[in-house]
């Protein structure tokens, strides 16, 4: 059997995993990256990255690749299928029995540390101060029902092995290389083709927090020696017009072209109004706060963004 993995992960190729996996790489952190997308089956995808094809289903599965390059550290799942839609059955179903399977499989042989990335919306309509130990309020939507259940189960698997299983809540993230359709894509196509953008109203409230600072929180959780819930935001909220607005501004963009209200509130848009992370216990467990305040974050966006659309451009 060869040396073990230090980390092995699922959703690399997401907007948090593609930060992830350069994070672990400045940090000189092995790692592999798996994906039960089928069009990858049988095949190593891209050897750079170490990306593989995994039926996170197939407990057998699973099995091989222990066997073939054993047991690693740390399994971090960050994959979650059907993101775009939060009412999908699928986070009720395939995504819950996807991840139970992985967190099985990985305790019963020996994992230590299983890391599992759950969702601010699993707070509901709560407002003010989040801790992790509230409980929440209010309408939920499927996804983050998904994630309560996965995390529930994580917990009891971990306690009964006696291994570790680690909650991360982050809150609203934001940063280069979201999905296409995402405020900050919206925001950077509206500004570089000089054409007034398509927003919501943006009156609700945000606890953002900029993504190379969950990275490096997950790379800190690393350190956890308890099973716990923790959350991932910088400690205070802003209302969304105002974060579009900065952003706006930071770009060099027409302030006249900036359109609120040109489109509703999407209907399972989570409530949330003026509520934030409590981060005493992050801090207490890795002695770790993020560190990029909205306009250092923002300008770090529009960095990743501008390199992006100059790659796109050459390659093209």
């Amino acid at each position: 059997m060869k040396k073990n993995i230090s980390v092995w992960l699922t959703g690399s190729r997401g907007f948090i995993g593609k930060h992830l996996v350069q994070g672990l790489k400045n940090n000189s952190i092995d790692y592999k990256c798996f994906s039960n997308n089928p069009s990858l089956k049988n095949k190593l995808v891209n050897i750079e990255n170490n990306i593989f094809y995994m039926n996170f289903s197939s407990k057998e599965n699973i099995y091989e690749y222990i066997e073939e390059f054993g047991c690693p550290d740390t399994f971090i799942h960050l994959g979650w299928g059907d993101m775009t839609s939060p009412m999908s059955k699928l986070h009720l179903s395939d995504n819950v029995k996807e991840a139970e399977i992985l967190i099985e499989t990985f305790l019963k042989v020996g994992l230590e540390k299983f890391i599992f990335l759950g969702s601010v919306n699993e707070y509901g309509s709560l407002v003010g101060r989040l801790s992790e130990e509230m409980k929440p309020k209010g309408r939920l939507i499927n996804y983050a029902k998904g994630k309560i259940k996965v995390a529930q189960h994580g917990f009891k698997i971990a306690d009964y092995f006696g291994k570790l299983f680690i909650h991360i809540r982050p809150f609203y993230v934001y940063g280069s290389g979201q999905r296409k359709g995402s405020l900050i894509n919206e925001l950077f196509e509206a500004f570089q083709n000089n054409r007034d953008t398509k927003l919501g109203p943006c009156d609700h409230f945000r606890d953002y927090i900029y993504v190379m600072d969950v990275v490096e929180g997950i790379i800190q959780s690393r350190s956890i020696n308890n099973s716990c819930t923790i959350n991932f935001g910088i400690g205070s909220f802003i209302k969304v017009k105002d974060f579009v607005t900065i952003f706006w501004e930071k770009l060099g963009g027409d302030m006249t072209k900036l359109k609120f209200g040109f489109q509703p509130m999407l209907k399972y848009e989570p409530d949330q109004p003026k509520s934030y992370a409590d981060l005493t216990r992050l801090y207490e467990l890795t002695q770790w706060k993020p560190t990029y305040s909205i306009e250092k974050g923002i300008e770090a966006t529009i960095d990743g963004l501008l390199k992006e659309a100059k790659d796109k451009l050459i390659t093209n």
